[in-house]
């Protein structure tokens, strides 16, 4: 995944690397997921499934038609910035972009085409209910349809918040007690989906994804890994994920996989499995502009090597062959214990080299980048670019072959058939929202 969240939602979405789609942390009034891509929502309803979106998104919604409900999602319930408390929808004072100053979206929360006023009085606390909400859409769901329930939880995501006292666990050797109690709450939601699941019918043929999208950071442990969340070592983006249901083969359940898989993967092995052509190649800043994705499940099922030659993580970063692991900037870090100390990576043995960026230290760099065997060192302990010289030259050359094509703003043509405004509280209020209208709407 992406080293932090905006950037790795909308790869899944758009089955496009980060580097592709670019690595802003998506605005409220961005078009950072444009809407000539088609999204794996609307790629699922050629598939004849009913799409239902319900959590967190840090999408970017420019106008009206980047809600969800406008892209594929035959229902959606959730926030649309990157963070809020865990109660009621609050956003204040506001955590992330809020359009209008001063600002006054203190709500972020929406439901299908219009802020969710219904919905907050129900949001006691978040995780318990997106739970209760996917299990009614499971409860609700027509036999002889597809189901595509897109489920991302706002936990664990800071702020960190004490769930309600049901969900409290007894683990005193867990080194945070309120970060193991939003732990298992969002445990027990999954649970309580999956047997939704089980009662409705539906488990049989069901594929369950679970996977986070960015490393841990504060509480969060990525032992035995280098680096948190935002740092473009190990530890921010290579993620605890997995894969249940009925449609995985029974021979596979419990085992590991050593398969590369990148988040964008999802988009063309999901389409595939369902029978959907994954193409969608789009012009974008003047070129097309295929997607990235791979169809990963025959390999994921056999424990077979990746496909892919070159996969790059961030700007900074790549992997070649899912084993080398070049990175052409990198700051200080530590690495973890399994009880969430950390071991700092001293300056003795990782020195600050010589960078054109002057700003700070940098243990890597792009004049003078590490190169790790994260097959044999996963935990990027020992730097091997001086012995692999041409490894280093070739995929720095490589890296710098991907570049962001999204600009992240429509141009003036695409918003001449909007109403746009800097204040988004003379239509939403207190709420988050979009920041045009289509014309014929207002």
């Amino acid at each position: 995944v992406f080293k932090y969240c905006s950037p790795t939602r909308r790869s899944f979405l758009s089955g496009r690397f980060p580097v592709h789609v670019n690595t802003h942390q998506a605005a409220i009034c961005s078009n950072e997921l444009p809407l000539e891509m088609t999204i794996i929502s609307q790629k699922m309803k050629m598939a004849n499934a009913e799409t239902h979106f319900v959590g967190k998104g840090h999408l970017g919604y420019q106008t009206m038609d980047h809600l969800p409900i406008n892209r594929g999602w035959d229902s959606h319930v959730g926030y649309l910035a990157g963070a809020e408390t865990y109660s009621y929808g609050i956003n204040s004072p506001p955590t992330h972009d809020c359009p209008g100053k001063p600002a006054k979206c203190y709500t972020d929360m929406w439901h299908n085409l219009e802020p969710g006023t219904d919905v907050v009085p129900e949001i006691f606390y978040s995780t318990n209910f997106y739970t209760t909400q996917a299990i009614s859409i499971i409860k609700d769901h027509p036999q002889d349809k597809p189901l595509f329930l897109y489920l991302p939880y706002q936990g664990v995501h800071s702020p960190y918040t004490e769930p309600p006292p049901w969900e409290h666990v007894d683990a005193p050797k867990f080194w945070d007690s309120t970060f193991a109690d939003m732990l298992a709450a969002v445990d027990n939601g999954i649970k309580n989906v999956t047997n939704a699941l089980h009662e409705k019918g539906l488990w049989d043929d069901t594929l369950m994804i679970v996977s986070s999208d960015n490393g841990g950071i504060m509480p969060g442990n990525n032992y035995p890994l280098r680096g948190e969340k935002a740092t473009h070592w190990e530890g921010g983006s290579r993620v605890m994920a997995f894969v249940t249901g009925g449609y995985l083969p029974t021979s596979l359940v419990g085992q590991t996989t050593d398969t590369f898989v990148h988040v964008s993967d999802w988009y063309a092995t999901l389409c595939n499995i369902m029978n959907v052509d994954p193409t969608d190649t789009v012009v974008l800043e003047g070129k097309p502009r295929p997607i990235d994705s791979l169809d990963m499940w025959s390999h994921l099922t056999t424990n077979a090597s990746s496909p892919r030659e070159y996969l790059p993580i961030t700007p900074e970063s790549i992997i070649w062959k899912s084993q080398y692991k070049l990175i052409t900037q990198a700051d200080p870090t530590f690495w973890y214990t399994k009880n969430d100390t950390h071991i700092p990576d001293d300056r003795t043995a990782w020195p600050c080299r010589k960078s054109t960026d002057s700003n700070g230290c940098h243990v890597c760099s792009d004049k003078d980048p590490c190169l790790f065997d994260i097959i044999q060192d996963p935990s990027e302990r020992t730097d091997i670019s001086k012995s692999n010289p041409s490894i280093v030259a070739q995929l720095q050359a490589k890296l710098a072959e991907f570049q962001p094509y999204v600009s992240g703003k429509m141009n003036a043509t695409a918003l001449a058939k909007y109403d746009c405004v800097t204040d988004i509280s003379q239509w939403w209020g207190n709420f988050t929202g979009p920041c045009c209208k289509r014309k014929k709407d207002n």
